[in-house]
């Protein structure tokens, strides 16, 4: 008898210790639209409110917004032959930083007579400018919290890259892209010294993702089917964390390791929390993982899907994450999506599913952040999201 009754109390207890331990069901609620957004290309995002930026015919127009879309300034920034920005950041004071490329110089056809010919009709012949000059040379630009261009910065001339992304701390400015052969790294302090670029990879390679830290040195992230560091393909592509020194010299490099897969990851935060697509035996899914400084997992969740978008990092070891859900998702409740459509799901510090927002206005996003006092804010094509 007394066999028993421990048996029983002891049975009473798993059963308690399982129901506390069960998560909690999330009814998934509708994100809110604040407001519509001018087309752009790239966004920024800080406490102070969001800045936009477009590529018009040679000149680059920056918008600020405050949180419910109202127009704070708008600038044209003009300078050079021609122009582009590719990618946006902010500082600790509200600055804005943009980078991307300048021509070097105005040029213009010219002709050479060998002889003066006879003008009868007294024609006047203007210079006529080439259709577009290179763009050829690297360039910040920063810009005030009041809309004012402060600095331009540009590297000498150099081979036209696609920049990818930008990351800003208290010792400079990081800057990656692509030049079609490779993944290149430049750092500039924040004065505008730009260091010699440095060529990560060939083009198998495919990182799109960087933290700068205040020491010059960088965690960047994405995928590559070549090796790395010596550390050699696992799978048909393998997602890439990497750290690079302060000189961008790979000093750690880690891959996923799933064989057949198809891996990379698409989004990441300061605080190492990734999110990427796995494609493996004909299922697609996003990956959702938080690492530690050391690039060791300590939490990660898996969720079938049709592409990981964003990442962003909250309050108390919170995480958002944006993807195309394509199923519905354990915990979450009012989700069962008939395609692939877009999803915000928050993660505590532990993992576990806190916050679920339907996201289908949300069409192309661009950014996304959590700012204190304010809340989690998604920029898209379509506008500006609140949840």
């Amino acid at each position: 008898m007394k066999r028993f009754v421990v048996a029983v109390t002891a049975a009473l207890l798993l059963t308690s210790q399982q129901v506390e331990a069960a998560p909690k069901s999330i009814a998934a609620s509708e994100i809110t639209k604040v407001a519509p957004i001018a087309e752009h290309e790239g966004v920024a995002i800080s406490n102070q409110g969001i800045t936009i930026f477009s590529n018009a015919e040679k000149k680059v127009l920056v918008t600020s917004l405050d949180f419910t879309g109202a127009e704070k300034w708008t600038l044209a920034v003009e300078g050079a032959a021609d122009q582009i920005a590719m990618a946006a950041t902010s500082d600790k004071e509200g600055n804005t930083w943009l980078a991307g490329l300048t021509s070097e110089v105005n040029v213009y056809e010219t002709q050479n007579a060998t002889s003066n010919p006879v003008n009868v009709d007294e024609v006047v012949v203007e210079q006529v400018p080439a259709l577009r000059s290179e763009l050829n040379c690297v360039t910040l630009w920063k810009i005030s919290s009041v809309g004012a261009l402060i600095a331009t910065y540009s590297e000498s001339a150099t081979a036209p890259l696609l920049i990818t992304a930008i990351s800003y701390s208290s010792s400079g400015i990081s800057i990656i892209g692509d030049r079609g052969a490779g993944t290149v790294l430049i750092n500039s302090t924040l004065s505008g010294k730009f260091s010699t670029a440095k060529v990560i990879g060939t083009s198998k390679s495919s990182l799109t993702s960087i933290v700068r830290n205040n020491d010059g040195s960088a965690q960047i992230y994405g995928a590559s089917s070549e090796t790395l560091a010596s550390k050699k393909l696992a799978g048909v592509r393998d997602g890439i964390l990497a750290k690079v020194n302060k000189v961008g010299a790979l000093t750690t490099v880690v891959r996923s390791s799933a064989n057949r897969a198809t891996r990379s990851w698409q989004s990441a935060t300061s605080s190492y929390f990734l999110v990427g697509d796995v494609k493996i035996s004909g299922k697609n899914e996003s990956a959702f993982t938080k690492f530690n400084s050391s690039f060791t997992p300590t939490w990660t969740l898996r969720l079938p899907s049709q592409g990981a978008q964003l990442a962003a990092v909250a309050a108390n070891g919170n995480h958002y994450a944006l993807f195309n859900s394509t199923s519905s998702i354990p915990g979450v409740t009012g989700w069962k999506p008939s395609t692939a459509t877009p999803i915000v799901i928050r993660f505590d510090s532990k993992g576990a599913i806190t916050q679920a927002l339907k996201s289908s206005q949300v069409k192309s996003a661009t950014a996304m952040a959590h700012i204190s006092g304010v809340g989690l804010i998604v920029i898209s094509q379509s506008g500006i999201f609140k949840g």
